[in-house]
């Protein structure tokens, strides 16, 4: 394998968490990795949240900022995802707060009894959330964003940390401050909302 090639591999395999501690050493192009990594994950998370593109990418921009003014205070005991996405969810509590103050109870709510895993088959957490999904239509993968989008915000925020960023429950659990159970318990909630919304696409297959 040619050296560039093999320097390309290691880059990529290289964790967040070395990458974050080398960019608080002054090594921008570790920056430049983590952000190519992650920018596409966290503005979808954002934009499920807000639902206007521009607000969106304003906010992808002070997550970012954030991540630049934090590094050097950044201790990698935690997985960088976790502490990326706690920062992403604090700017989207400025945001609403600054707004409307009551809008944040919402994230609160006791969620509902579960369903099986089912939806996950169906849905891959790689893609479930990418509209250029190969594995959906153009009208199925609309349908899913917007039946995302009308989950009660407490549901949505744990569905799209789980697979968008790929977190945990636990970790999740540390990015919002709700207990792991709380957390299981509005994943699979928001899981058989989605699947009684694609149940029609399911059946059609």
């Amino acid at each position: 394998m040619p050296q560039a090639s093999r320097l390309s591999v290691a880059a990529e395999a290289e964790a967040d968490e070395s990458l974050m501690s080398r960019f608080a050493a002054g090594d921008v192009r570790a920056f430049e990795q983590i952000y190519d990594r992650h920018e596409r994950a966290v503005y979808r998370f954002l934009l499920r949240s807000v639902r206007i593109p521009a607000v969106a990418d304003e906010l992808l921009q002070e997550v970012w900022t954030s991540v630049i003014r934090y590094a050097r205070g950044y201790k990698p005991q935690a997985l960088f995802t976790t502490w990326l996405y706690r920062i992403a969810r604090t700017r989207l509590i400025d945001h609403w707060r600054a707004r409307d103050p009551h809008v944040l109870d919402s994230l609160d709510e006791p969620a509902g009894p579960g369903c099986d895993a089912t939806v996950m088959d169906l849905l891959a957490a790689d893609a479930s959330v990418q509209p250029e999904v190969r594995a959906m239509d153009r009208a199925q993968a609309r349908a899913f964003v917007a039946a995302v989008e009308e989950l009660p915000s407490a549901q949505r925020e744990a569905f799209m940390l789980h697979v968008e960023a790929g977190l945990t429950h636990e970790q999740i659990a540390a990015v919002t401050g709700a207990g792991a159970e709380t957390v299981k318990s509005r994943i699979r909630y928001a899981c058989a909302k989605l699947r009684t919304t694609m149940q029609p696409w399911r059946n059609d297959q």
